[in-house]
């Protein structure tokens, strides 16, 4: 199943990065030291799919987009497996842009 605050490493051909989600009832919240991550998802199993979006809310050069933009949207698909969950997908604004990510449970 799906739930819990995971540790989230993503990579995009642009970079990596890291961050922390919360994913519960359905919704994804989240964030770094400069975006916030909001979305939603569903389940089926162990598979989950959704959608989440990546906005700015820091200026800060240290920190650059690994989407090379302040503001994103991302669909994406994915299995969960004990406290790893992996996920991949594009964003419907820039279908070239390819999206990994993996997941690690931190609490339930």
């Amino acid at each position: 199943m799906f739930k819990g605050l995971y540790k989230v490493e993503f990579e995009t051909p642009r970079g990596k990065a890291l961050g922390v989600v919360n994913a519960e009832n359905g919704r994804i919240r989240g964030g770094s030291s400069a975006f916030a991550y909001v979305g939603s998802f569903t389940e089926n199993g162990h598979s989950f799919s959704g959608s989440v979006r990546s906005i700015r809310h820091t200026t800060d050069p240290a920190h650059p987009s690994v989407f090379g933009f302040d503001e994103v949207s991302v669909n994406f698909q994915g299995a969960a497996k004990g406290d790893y969950a992996i996920c991949e997908g594009t964003s419907p604004d820039f279908p070239s842009l390819a999206f990994k990510a993996v997941l690690t449970r931190l609490s339930d």
